[in-house]
């Protein structure tokens, strides 16, 4: 059981986005469903490069 759920990970994970997403849709309705992904894909970008900008502000000083 456990290896077959490592071999297909990446489809249950996207099955369970895909749902995570259709509640989203029915729930919120489109524009808001779209602005909660574009804020979730800035903080992500955010908190991906966060250590890169305050390692640059530290060398200005």
């Amino acid at each position: 059981m456990s290896e077959t759920i490592q071999k297909h990970l990446p489809e249950i994970c996207g099955a369970v986005i895909g749902l995570l997403l259709a509640f989203c849709f029915l729930g919120l309705g489109f524009f808001k469903t779209i602005f909660v992904i574009v804020m979730l894909v800035v903080g992500l970008v955010i908190g991906h490069y966060w250590p890169l900008l305050r390692s640059f502000i530290n060398s200005k000083q």
